[in-house]
């Protein structure tokens, strides 16, 4: 399954983000808090990303795999909040969070799926959904 139009941030951009960044995700038809823009893949193997670093340019290419994802999340929580967002999360416009190991590291990612800034709208319960179904886990989603 693939996902065009992605944005994904890690913990740390989100944590360390700064006002500049606030402000744009708070402005007319900028997308909301993130770090890289560029098209997101799943398959039973691995979750990969391929894009561009927005603050460098840098081309940028991350791959999961689905063996090292230790949880999902579909909606705001202690670190992406609501008030990162314009919209509160209203309309059911929330991150998807990923938590995986990497290297013996806990980490995690947030993203927005084929994002449309046109109607603020995300794919973020589809590839919940899909990431459920290859690695069945303790999943949260804004009803639990």
């Amino acid at each position: 399954m693939e996902f065009e139009h992605s944005l994904l941030a890690f913990k740390e951009d989100i944590e360390h983000r700064g006002l500049l960044d606030w402000l744009e995700a708070h402005t007319s038809f900028m997308r909301p808090l993130h770090r890289y823009y560029g098209i997101l893949k799943i398959d039973h193997e691995k979750l990969l990303f391929s894009g561009t670093d927005e603050k460098s340019g840098d081309s940028f290419y991350f791959v999961i795999k689905i063996s090292e994802i230790t949880g999902i999340h579909l909606g705001y929580d202690n670190i992406f909040k609501r008030i990162e967002d314009r919209s509160l999360g209203i309309f059911h416009f929330v991150p998807l969070r990923i938590d995986f190991m990497k290297e013996g590291k806990e980490e995690c990612i947030y993203v927005f799926a084929n994002y449309s800034s046109l109607i603020r709208h995300s794919d973020n319960q589809k590839l919940f959904d899909e990431l459920n179904a290859v690695r069945p886990l303790k999943i949260k989603s804004p009803t639990d």
